[in-house]
């Protein structure tokens, strides 16, 4: 059994350099029409451009979002003063 093991292990050793040298060949060459190229440069030129203003208009949103948690935090602390003004709005519009 261990010769028959390392008979397997001198043999695939041995076909090792073999594959390595020959390898896969030269690639074909690519055959896509230059229409096909452009529109596809194209393409990519518009999605860069989008992209550009989809991380503008997030960077935006991210403004936005800061200053609303900043004006949460503000009047975290305040929820008896807040509902009493609430209260005070409801009785002049009538509601209680």
């Amino acid at each position: 059994m261990k010769i028959c093991r390392g008979g397997l292990i001198l043999i695939f050793l041995m076909t090792m350099p073999g594959l390595a040298m020959v390898g896969c060949g030269t690639a074909p060459p690519c055959e896509t029409s230059l229409v096909t190229l452009d529109e596809t440069r194209l393409d990519v030129e518009t999605y860069e451009k989008e992209a550009a203003e989809k991380r503008a208009k997030a960077a935006e949103f991210e403004e936005r979002l800061n200053k609303k948690n900043n004006d949460i935090e503000e009047i975290k602390d305040r929820p008896a003063e807040l509902e009493e003004r609430v209260s005070e709005l409801k009785k002049g519009s009538g509601r209680e």
